[in-house]
């Protein structure tokens, strides 16, 4: 799944650098910062997401936190790896990385269903 992400996010982010630039060593360097960054820190940032959709005790409170937290985190180190020297739109280079919003909403709620149903004690027969 990193590879897949650090792919998809890297064209996405050479296709916009590229396209508002046409300058394609730099498009290039944007895309390859990117997609090294999604594939060594997306599974750290989704387990984050798991992690804090399971501590906490209630449930709305703990999706909510689950999603905000991990995408401020990826937010701000995309935007700030994407700041330094080599990347000609910093800022536009950030925006696909807003698809983390979906997906820790995703892992958070499907963390959160699992841990309910497994700390649910069943029901004995008779």
């Amino acid at each position: 799944m990193g590879i897949y992400g650090a792919l998809f996010l890297g064209i996405i982010v050479f296709a916009i650098n590229y396209w508002t630039t046409l300058a394609w060593l730099p498009s290039l360097t944007a895309a390859l910062k990117q997609g090294s960054y999604t594939f060594l820190f997306g599974g750290f940032i989704m387990k984050l997401c798991e992690y804090l959709a399971i501590s906490i005790k209630h449930p709305i409170p703990a999706v909510g936190i689950a999603i905000l937290i991990p995408a401020i985190i990826a937010l701000s180190l995309t935007y700030g790896i994407h700041n330094l020297r080599g990347t000609p739109r910093p800022l536009a280079s950030t925006i696909p990385t807003l698809l983390i919003i979906p997906a820790a909403g995703f892992v958070a709620y499907m963390k959160r269903k699992e841990k309910v149903k497994t700390s649910v004690p069943a029901k004995k027969q008779r």
